[in-house]
C-alpha cells in the first residue's frame, strides 16, 4: 500500500515513465512485476496485464538468471548504486530477445528496498548483425589459409606471369617437378624455358591470351635445370585490373606429363606396350562400342569409379549412366563426333558407383580398323583437384577486393603528387571520414603540422620504393590519431611512378602503451637512484653496468671504479666469499630468487659490514630478460642488536635458573658434608664413601659448567653437533626446576637422528626457554614431551609437547612480538629471540595450541649434510 500511493503521488515521473522512447518497468523485490510501459510491452510481445503476472526470474533466460540475481543482490546490500547488463528475455511463444538493461534500486526514507527501475533496449538486430559479422571473419581468414595451402602444396606447379612473359611468382612445387628454386624462376622470361620447336606454339597462345583474355591449354616441353626436357600441360588465364579492364596477370597453371604423352605415343607400337599403358596409367583409360557401352576398363577406372572389370563382362555399362546429367549433351556429341572419326576433348563430371563426383578432362579417340570406325578409346584425367584450384583462385581474387573493402587498417593509393584516389571504407570507422570526402584531396593536408616537417626531413620514399612511417591524422571530429603507414611506390615498365600505395593502421594504442612503459623506466630509474640502499646492475654478461649513490657512499668506491667489472672482480667481495658468489650467481641465471641473503662485504677502507642481498631480474621493453638487479642492504647494526638481545636474554635465563640450580647443588653438597662427618669417626670404610664424593663432585662440576657455557658470552660459531647430546644436557639443568614444579620431562628420540650444522649455546637457549615456558604453563604438574623425528631427507623435526593451561587463539597471532607477554615478570623476548635464533639457523617455528589442553611448539632444523 506504501508503494502505491508514492507512485500516485509522483504523477511527472509516471508520465516520463509511460512515454520513454526506451523500455521501462518496475519490478518488486521478489522479481514481480510491478508496472511497465509501453515500450517494455511492444518488446516482449505481452499486454501490461499479462506482464504483471510475470516475474523477471520467468522471463530471464537460464543462462543469464544467475549473473541478474547476483547484481540485484548487490544493490540491495549496497554495493553497487546501480547495475548495467545485457541479457536475453523469453517472449511468450519462447522466441529470444536480446535486451540491455540498466536496474537501480528505490529505497524508502529509511533506507529499506522498495522496488527497482529498470531501463530496458532492444538490441537484438545488433546481437545478429555482431554474430553475423564474426562468423563472415572467420570464413574469410579460413578460405585464405585454404587458398595458400593449396598453391603451397599443391602437386601441380602455379606460376604468375606479367603480361610480357615473365615470371612474378612460381609455387614451391616447381622444384619438384623441374629442379629450380622459385628464386631462380622470377624475373626470367617464360620463353627461356620453352623448346626452341616449342616457342613458337608459346607465342601464339601467349598473343592469344593477350588479345581474347580467354582461358589457354596448350602441351609443351620446358628444360628442367638438369637440362632434360619434360612435357607439360599448361592451363592460362587472364587476371584483368579490376579499373582499367587491362591485362594485369597471367596465371598459368602446369602438369608433368611427360609420362603420358610417352604413353600415348607408345600406344600404336605394339600390342603389350598398348597394355601395359592401357592398364597402369594414372588416368582413366578405357573403351566402348559405338553404342557407348564399355569394352575394357584400365586399372585406375577400376579404383576411381568402383566397377570391376568383371561387372563389365557380366552386365556392360554404358557411359551415359556415370555422366553426370548436367553435363550429359555435351558428353553424348562428344561421343558421337568420335564415332564419326573426330578426335575429341572437353571437361565433364562423373559419378562413381557410390556416388561421389569427380570432373575429368575428357579425350575420345575413334578406334579405326580397316579404316571404319569400329569404336572410341577414352582418356579421363582427373581435373577435380586442379578446377578446385583455378576456382580458389577466383575467389582469392574475390577475397583480395574484400580484405580492401573490409579491412580494419586504411587501405589506399595516390598518384605521384599525393592525391588521394581510392581509401578503403574502415576510414570512416578510424578518422570519421566518409571515403568520397577524403578522395582527390593531398593526404598531407590531414597530417599534424609537426609530422609533415618531420615527413619532409626524414626524406621518407626517397632511397626506397617500400617505406614506414609514423604521423598523426586529424580526425574528422578535430582531434588527432597516430597511424603507422606502410607506403610503397608502384612503377612502370620505364620504372616511372604511377602510384603510391598506402595502408594505414591506428597506432593510437601502442603509442600510449611506449609513454606508459617509458614512465615506468623512469620510476625504474628513479627507484634505483634515490634507494637508501647500494644497488648494482649486471648485464647478461654478468658486469656491472650501472650503481646507485648509496653504493658509493656506503663502500667508497666510484661508479667509475666499478662499471664494467665482472662481478667476480668486485673490491667490496673478501676472496674467501668467491665461491659463495660463483654459486649465488647460477642460482640467479636459473631464475631462482635469491631474498634477504645474509653475508658480508667490505668497504674500501677495510671495514667489514653484514648485508643481506636480494635480486630481481631486469627486463628489456620486449620483455626479454637483460640483466639483474642486486640490492646489498647494510644490516651490521641490527645484527649487532639483535646479538645483543640474544646475550640479555641468555642472562635472563641463567637468573631464572639459579634457584632450580642452587638446590640442586645442595643436595650433593649435604651428601658430601655427611659423609666427611662418617669418615672423620673412622666407623666407615674410607674407599667407598670417596667413591661417592667423588661422583656428587662431578655432578656439581657439570652443573656450573652448563651455567657458565649459558652466561658467558660466546663468539657465534656453527658446527656439526648431535642434537641429542644437546637436549640431554639441556634437560640436566631443568630437572630440579621440573620436580619442583611436579613436573617430568620425557624424551622420545628416534634412532639414528644426524647430526645437525648449529651454534651450540644458541640452541641450548632456545631449547631451555621453550621447556621453562613449558613448565611454567602447568602450575598443577604434568608432563613435558620432547619428541625428535626426521622430518625429510633434509631436515630433522624437534617438539615440545605440554599438558598446560593453553594459549588463546588470539595471543596466537601476536606470539614474536617484542614487549608481548602474558606472565606478570616477562618480557615479550624470549620467544622472539628464539624465533630469531632458529631462523638464523634456516629452520623454521610453528605453535598449535587449544585453551585447557596443552600447547605443542614445532622446530624444523636443516640436516649437516
Amino acid at each position: 500500500m506504501l508503494i502505491e500511493q508514492q507512485l500516485e503521488n509522483q504523477t511527472l515521473f509516471f508520465q516520463a515513465f509511460q512515454y520513454a522512447p526506451i523500455g521501462m518497468v518496475l519490478v518488486a523485490i521478489n522479481g514481480s512485476v510491478i508496472k511497465a510501459n509501453s515500450t517494455v510491452c511492444s518488446i516482449l510481445g505481452l499486454s501490461e496485464e499479462e506482464l504483471l503476472l510475470k516475474t523477471v526470474q520467468e522471463m530471464t533466460h537460464p543462462n543469464d538468471l544467475d549473473l541478474d540475481l547476483a547484481f540485484r543482490n548487490q544493490l540491495i546490500e549496497g554495493m553497487r548504486e546501480s547495475y548495467q547488463m545485457e541479457k536475453r528475455l523469453i517472449k511468450q511463444e519462447g522466441e529470444i530477445v536480446w535486451v540491455q538493461i540498466t536496474v537501480s534500486l528505490v529505497k524508502s526514507k529509511a533506507g529499506e528496498p522498495l522496488f527497482f527501475i529498470s531501463q530496458v533496449i532492444n538490441i537484438t538486430d545488433r546481437k545478429i548483425a555482431y554474430n553475423e559479422i564474426q562468423e563472415k571473419k572467420r570464413l574469410l581468414i579460413e578460405r585464405e589459409q585454404r587458398y595458400r595451402s593449396v598453391v603451397e602444396h599443391a602437386f601441380d606447379f602455379i606460376t604468375m606471369h606479367n603480361p610480357d612473359g615473365t615470371y612474378l611468382y612460381a609455387s614451391p612445387s616447381c622444384y619438384e617437378v623441374l629442379g629450380y628454386a622459385p628464386e631462380e624462376m622470377i624475373g626470367k622470361s617464360g620463353y627461356e624455358f620453352l623448346h626452341p620447336e616449342d616457342v613458337q606454339m608459346g607465342n601464339q597462345d601467349h598473343i592469344a591470351i593477350l588479345q581474347t583474355d580467354k582461358h589457354s591449354n596448350r602441351i609443351v616441353r620446358i628444360r628442367k635445370k638438369d637440362g632434360r626436357y619434360i612435357w607439360i600441360e599448361s592451363t592460362s588465364s587472364s587476371l584483368l585490373d579490376s579499373e582499367t579492364g587491362e591485362l594485369k596477370e597471367i596465371i598459368v597453371v602446369s602438369r608433368d606429363i611427360t609420362e603420358r604423352i610417352k604413353k600415348e605415343r607408345n600406344l600404336q607400337d605394339n600390342e603389350q606396350r598398348y597394355k601395359s599403358l592401357f592398364d597402369y596409367h594414372p588416368d582413366l583409360i578405357y573403351s566402348m562400342d559405338l553404342e557407348g557401352n564399355y569394352t575394357s576398363i584400365n586399372q585406375s577406372f577400376e579404383e576411381l569409379m568402383g566397377y570391376t572389370k568383371q561387372e563389365m563382362i557380366e552386365n556392360p555399362i554404358n557411359f551415359r549412366s556415370v555422366v553426370d546429367p548436367t553435363d550429359y549433351e555435351q558428353v553424348e556429341h562428344h561421343f558421337i563426333q568420335a564415332t564419326k572419326g573426330f578426335a575429341q576433348r572437353y571437361e565433364a563430371s562423373g559419378i562413381n558407383k557410390t556416388g561421389r563426383h569427380t570432373t575429368f578432362d575428357v579425350t575420345n579417340v575413334p578406334i579405326f580398323v580397316n579404316q571404319q570406325v569400329i569404336g572410341v578409346y577414352g582418356i579421363a584425367s582427373d581435373i577435380t583437384y586442379r578446377k578446385e584450384l583455378w576456382k580458389k583462385l577466383e575467389e582469392s581474387q574475390n577475397l583480395y577486393q574484400l580484405i580492401s573493402e573490409n579491412a580494419q587498417d586504411i587501405i589506399s593509393y595516390a598518384t605521384p603528387d599525393g592525391v588521394i584516389r581510392y581509401v578503403s571504407p574502415a576510414i570512416k570507422a578510424l578518422l570519421g571520414y566518409e571515403p568520397v570526402e577524403y578522395v582527390g584531396k593531398v593526404a598531407i593536408e590531414f597530417w599534424h603540422p609537426d609530422d609533415v616537417a618531420s615527413f619532409i626531413d626524414t626524406g621518407i620514399l626517397l632511397k626506397s620504393d617500400v617505406d614506414t612511417f609514423t604521423c598523426r591524422v586529424r580526425h574528422k571530429q578535430g582531434h588527432y590519431v597516430w597511424f603507422e603507414t606502410t607506403a610503397k611506390i608502384i612503377r612502370n615498365e620505364d620504372r616511372e611512378i604511377v602510384k603510391v600505395l598506402a595502408v594505414g593502421r591506428d597506432i593510437s594504442e601502442r603509442k600510449r602503451a611506449e609513454q606508459e612503459l617509458k614512465a615506468a623506466k623512469d620510476q625504474l630509474e628513479s627507484f634505483i637512484d634515490r634507494n637508501v640502499d647500494p644497488i648494482l646492475i649486471l648485464n647478461l654478461e654478468d658486469r656491472v653496468v650501472r650503481l646507485n649513490h648509496a653504493f658509493e657512499k656506503t663502500y667508497g668506491w666510484t661508479e667509475t671504479e666499478i662499471v664494467g667489472l665482472h662481478v667476480l672482480d668486485l673490491p667490496n667481495i673478501p676472496l674467501k666469499l668467491k665461491p659463495e658468489v660463483v654459486h649465488n650467481l647460477a642460482r640467479i641465471k636459473s631464475f631462482e630468487a635469491i631474498e634477504g641473503y645474509e653475508t658480508i662485504r667490505k668497504r674500501k677502507d677495510g671495514v667489514i659490514l653484514t648485508v643481506m642481498i636480494s635480486s630481481f631480474t631486469m627486463r628489456g621493453e620486449n620483455g626479454h630478460i637483460n640483466g639483474w638487479a642486486v640490492i646489498l642492504r647494510d644490516i651490521t647494526d641490527k645484527k649487532q642488536a639483535e646479538e645483543l638481545l640474544i646475550r640479555s636474554e641468555k642472562l635472563s635465563i641463567a637468573g631464572q635458573l639459579a634457584a632450580g640450580i642452587a638446590h640442586e647443588i645442595r643436595n650433593p653438597i649435604t651428601a658430601i658434608k655427611g659423609f666427611v662427618q662418617l669418615m672423620k669417626s673412622g666407623i666407615v670404610e674410607k674407599k667407598m664413601y670417596l667413591d661417592i664424593m667423588a661422583s656428587e663432585i662431578e655432578r656439581i662440576e657439570m652443573i656450573l659448567s652448563e651455567l657458565l657455557i649459558l652466561a658467558k658470552p660466546q663468539i657465534i660459531q656453527t658446527e656439526r653437533k648431535d642434537i641429542r647430546m644437546l637436549l640431554a644436557q639441556v634437560t640436566t639443568l631443568l630437572d630440579t626446576q621440573a620436580i619442583i614444579n611436579n613436573v617430568q620431562i620425557i624424551t622420545k628420540f628416534d634412532p639414528d637422528i644426524p647430526p645437525i650444522l648449529c651454534d651450540e649455546n644458541q640452541l641450548k637457549q632456545v631449547c631451555i626457554n621453550f621447556i621453562k615456558n613449558a613448565i611454567e604453563a602447568m602450575p598443577k604438574g604434568g608432563n613435558i614431551v620432547i619428541q625428535l623425528t626426521s622430518k625429510n631427507e633434509n631436515h630433522i623435526l624437534l617438539r615440545f609437547i605440554d599438558q598446560g593451561c593453553g594459549i588463546p587463539e588470539y595471543i596466537l597471532s601476536k606470539l614474536g612480538e617484542p614487549f608481548y607477554t602474558t606472565k606478570e615478570q616477562g618480557t615479550g623476548l624470549g620467544f622472539m629471540v628464539s624465533k630469531r635464533i632458529i631462523e638464523n639457523h634456516h629452520g623454521e617455528v610453528a605453535v598449535f595450541s587449544e585453551e585447557n589442553k596443552g600447547t605443542t611448539i614445532e622446530v624444523s632444523l636443516p640436516i649437516a649434510h
